[in-house]
């Protein structure tokens, strides 16, 4: 049952995509009938009703293609892809209604309002986004939440609520017979003894009570007379009871959900990489790369000046990653260290460390250090979009069955990882961006990825 607030929020937004979507229509009526002083056929009347009609329509599609739950995805990117998807597609079939049924429509004016209203749309939904956040952080309409397990599973899914705001659950505690606090101490080293971990069910019970516990996650297994005296007191006191199957090893897997005669079933699809997607990104890549690399051409002299005149050693430099199938390749970087550092060791995590050179303090405050791979994106060892490429000898020691589901695609220049908060951690400490990226991997991802790299850039958020 959705909450009275959430309720209020959701139909807010659904008033407003209502608005968005008529407007656009009737504002590009008036911007291409009287601004152009182009008379279309039909009047403002026609083009009110079209709009009320367009803003019906593409409401009642939001809602059924899920837009207005009460649940998020990582970064709402799928959210926005699925907006995108959607609204791309309701105006073409009004501009193919329109010619099919020789309506008195400009086709012109539908597709000016396609490129008002899919903006305006997005915007939309990122001031609810934050408005879910600011209300979050006030406590305001917030679901307290135990979780059963302190298991891997476990952890994902409270790191998962707490990188997830819109959802309004907050994260009280762990109930697991055989819990540890060293198990839950890296998710929150500094405030772990603010989470309460319960070892026992007489524990439960009363911090149920105690914290008014709304939510309890069933994130590991529980025997079934366990479990039943726990739906039961779950029920008497109206907390709602979820059950989360174990898939993370499973997370570039696609999910369905189905039933047998009531019996729930999770189904996993393996993701199909489609022959034409992969040459249209292949297409896509080469021609932005050249594109990029010319645009830059004169700064990438300068650069390479630069970086000669400031130390001594070579322009580029180059180093062992590991790309596609776990197939090596030779990335390249301009240099920003003396040629003197070690080559396989961390890479300096402030911008004073002594093996920096000053151009290449410069390059790696604006992430200016990694337009050669741009190079790499041409070979065709690397995409625009895409995990980031690992050290060798990290892959060797570090990598298991599941951070090998890393290497199912190209690495990327930039990617989810790249334009989250969690930049500054190593790449093999947090791989959820790019296992998400893989079980949702598209052509539109890719785009809404790359449009989100620009800002994040200027706002010195990737690197």
């Amino acid at each position: 049952m959705m909450r009275p607030g959430k309720k209020a929020i959701c139909l807010a937004e659904i008033f407003t995509d209502f608005l968005v979507f008529s407007l656009a229509v009737v504002v590009a009526y008036f911007l291409y009938g009287h601004l152009l002083d182009n008379p279309l056929p039909g009047g403002l009347v026609a083009y009110c009703q079209l709009g009320l009609f367009s803003g019906f329509v593409g409401t009642l599609t939001f809602y059924f293609i899920g837009l207005y739950r009460h649940q998020a995805s990582m970064m709402n990117l799928l959210e926005t892809r699925k907006i995108i998807k959607t609204t791309l597609l309701l105006f073409l079939l009004l501009i193919l209604y329109t010619f099919f049924a020789r309506a008195e429509y400009s086709r012109i004016t539908l597709c000016l309002a396609l490129i008002l209203a899919l903006p305006l749309l997005l915007f939309g939904r990122f001031i609810f986004f934050k408005f879910n956040q600011y209300l979050y952080l006030q406590g305001v309409n917030v679901r307290r939440v135990l979780i059963y397990g302190a298991g891997s599973a476990g952890r994902l899914l409270f790191q998962s609520i707490l990188n997830t705001p819109k959802l309004g659950y907050e994260p009280v505690g762990f109930f697991d017979p055989d819990g540890s606090k060293e198990r839950i101490r890296e998710l929150c080293p500094e405030g772990t003894d603010s989470i309460l971990l319960l070892t026992c069910s007489e524990q439960c019970v009363q911090a149920i009570e105690e914290h008014k516990i709304q939510d309890i996650f069933l994130s590991s297994q529980m025997n079934g007379e366990e479990l039943y005296t726990l739906l039961a007191f779950c029920r008497d006191r109206q907390v709602a009871f979820h059950i989360v199957p174990y898939l993370q090893p499973l997370f570039t897997e696609k999910v369905e959900l189905s039933s047998i005669n009531g019996i729930p079933l999770v189904s996993f699809k393996e993701q199909t990489i489609e022959v034409v997607e992969n040459w249209l990104r292949r297409g896509v890549d080469l021609v932005l790369s050249v594109l990029f690399l010319l645009i830059t051409a004169p700064f990438t002299l300068c650069m390479a000046l630069l970086i000669k005149l400031d130390s001594q050693g070579p322009v580029f430099f180059r180093q062992t990653r590991i790309g596609k199938d776990g197939a090596p390749f030779t990335i390249y970087k301009f240099r920003t260290m003396y040629t003197d550092a070690p080559v396989f060791h961390n890479s300096p995590s402030e911008s004073t460390d002594s093996r920096i050179t000053r151009a290449g303090r410069f390059l790696r405050k604006t992430s200016l250090d990694e337009l050669p791979q741009f190079l790499n994106v041409l070979e065709g060892t690397m995409s625009l979009v895409g995990p980031r490429p690992e050290m060798e000898f990290i892959v060797k020691n570090v990598y298991n069955d599941l951070y090998r589901q890393r290497l199912r695609v190209k690495p990327g220049i930039t990617g989810i990882w790249q334009i989250s908060a969690d930049r500054t951690r190593e790449i093999h400490e947090d791989i959820s961006y790019d296992l998400f990226y893989i079980a949702n991997r598209s052509l539109l991802l890719d785009m809404l990825i790359l449009i989100r790299t620009v800002p994040a850039l200027f706002m010195m958020k990737t690197h």
